[in-house]
Protein backbone atom coordinates (compact mmCIF):
# COMPACT_ATOMS: atom_id res chain seq x y z
CA UNK A 1 0.00 0.00 0.00
CA UNK A 2 2.87 2.18 0.35
CA UNK A 3 3.44 2.59 -3.45
CA UNK A 4 -0.16 3.14 -3.75
CA UNK A 5 0.40 6.41 -1.43
CA UNK A 6 3.59 7.72 -3.42
CA UNK A 7 2.08 6.86 -6.86
CA UNK A 8 -0.84 9.41 -6.04
CA UNK A 9 1.32 11.94 -4.12
CA UNK A 10 3.51 11.84 -6.98
CA UNK A 11 0.80 12.30 -9.94
CA UNK A 12 -1.22 14.75 -7.95
CA UNK A 13 2.45 17.00 -7.43
CA UNK A 14 2.97 16.48 -10.96
CA UNK A 15 -0.33 17.76 -11.95
CA UNK A 16 -0.07 20.91 -9.53
CA UNK A 17 3.29 21.52 -11.64
CA UNK A 18 1.48 21.35 -15.19
CA UNK A 19 -1.39 23.35 -14.23
CA UNK A 20 1.26 26.10 -12.82
CA UNK A 21 3.36 25.79 -15.80
CA UNK A 22 0.36 25.96 -18.32
CA UNK A 23 -0.84 29.28 -16.62
CA UNK A 24 2.14 30.99 -16.79
CA UNK A 25 2.98 30.06 -20.33
CA UNK A 26 -0.87 31.19 -21.02
CA UNK A 27 0.19 34.63 -19.25
CA UNK A 28 3.29 34.75 -21.41
CA UNK A 29 1.24 34.23 -24.63
CA UNK A 30 -2.36 36.34 -24.29
CA UNK A 31 -1.26 39.09 -21.88
CA UNK A 32 1.33 41.85 -22.69
CA UNK A 33 4.45 39.38 -23.47
CA UNK A 34 3.43 38.66 -26.69
CA UNK A 35 4.59 35.27 -26.94
CA UNK A 36 3.91 34.46 -30.06
CA UNK A 37 5.87 36.86 -32.12
CA UNK A 38 8.94 35.14 -33.71
CA UNK A 39 12.05 37.76 -33.09
CA UNK A 40 14.12 36.11 -35.21
CA UNK A 41 13.19 33.49 -37.71
CA UNK A 42 16.77 32.47 -38.70
CA UNK A 43 18.75 32.26 -35.40
CA UNK A 44 17.67 29.80 -32.84
CA UNK A 45 19.81 31.04 -30.27
CA UNK A 46 18.00 35.19 -30.43
CA UNK A 47 14.47 33.03 -29.98
CA UNK A 48 16.08 30.98 -26.98
CA UNK A 49 17.41 34.25 -25.56
CA UNK A 50 14.76 36.57 -26.06
CA UNK A 51 12.70 33.54 -24.86
CA UNK A 52 14.97 33.16 -21.79
CA UNK A 53 14.64 37.20 -21.14
CA UNK A 54 10.85 37.00 -21.14
CA UNK A 55 11.10 34.06 -18.27
CA UNK A 56 13.18 36.32 -15.97
CA UNK A 57 10.71 39.58 -17.07
CA UNK A 58 7.91 37.15 -16.06
CA UNK A 59 9.25 36.64 -13.04
CA UNK A 60 10.21 39.36 -11.54
CA UNK A 61 7.01 40.85 -12.36
CA UNK A 62 5.26 38.31 -10.16
CA UNK A 63 7.76 38.96 -7.03
CA UNK A 64 6.99 42.57 -7.55
CA UNK A 65 3.30 42.22 -7.78
CA UNK A 66 3.25 40.20 -4.37
CA UNK A 67 5.61 42.82 -2.52
CA UNK A 68 3.51 44.20 0.22
CA UNK A 69 5.25 48.02 -1.17
CA UNK A 70 3.39 47.31 -4.72
CA UNK A 71 0.62 46.42 -3.43
CA UNK A 72 0.02 49.44 -1.98
CA UNK A 73 0.52 51.46 -4.70
CA UNK A 74 -1.97 48.83 -6.97
CA UNK A 75 -4.83 50.17 -3.97
CA UNK A 76 -4.05 53.57 -6.06
CA UNK A 77 -3.19 52.69 -9.59
CA UNK A 78 -3.83 49.83 -11.72
CA UNK A 79 -0.96 47.40 -12.94
CA UNK A 80 -0.40 48.46 -16.28
CA UNK A 81 -0.52 51.84 -15.39
CA UNK A 82 2.41 51.13 -12.70
CA UNK A 83 4.13 49.47 -15.01
CA UNK A 84 4.10 52.53 -17.99
CA UNK A 85 4.88 54.88 -15.18
CA UNK A 86 7.84 52.41 -14.42
CA UNK A 87 8.78 51.83 -18.26
CA UNK A 88 8.87 56.00 -18.95
CA UNK A 89 11.22 56.39 -15.99
CA UNK A 90 13.57 53.72 -17.25
CA UNK A 91 13.26 55.79 -20.46
CA UNK A 92 13.41 59.33 -19.14
CA UNK A 93 14.07 59.20 -15.49
CA UNK A 94 17.75 60.10 -14.29
CA UNK A 95 19.03 58.71 -11.03
CA UNK A 96 21.92 60.33 -9.44
CA UNK A 97 25.02 58.03 -8.52
CA UNK A 98 25.26 59.22 -4.75
CA UNK A 99 21.90 57.95 -4.42
CA UNK A 100 22.30 55.04 -6.50
CA UNK A 101 25.10 54.00 -4.26
CA UNK A 102 23.55 54.80 -1.18
CA UNK A 103 21.00 52.16 -1.65
CA UNK A 104 23.36 49.29 -2.93
CA UNK A 105 25.03 49.79 0.25
CA UNK A 106 22.07 48.66 2.01
CA UNK A 107 20.35 45.41 2.51
CA UNK A 108 17.10 45.17 1.43
CA UNK A 109 14.30 42.43 2.13
CA UNK A 110 11.22 42.35 0.30
CA UNK A 111 8.06 40.65 2.01
CA UNK A 112 5.23 38.77 0.71
CA UNK A 113 1.91 38.35 1.89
Amino acid sequence: MQHLSNYCEISSGGRLRWKIENEGFNTQKNNDYSLNHKYSRVNFNARKNYYQLLQIAHMINQLLERSKKFLILKGKFSIKHIWKMLIAFLYFGHIEQKLLDSVLEHKTQYKYN
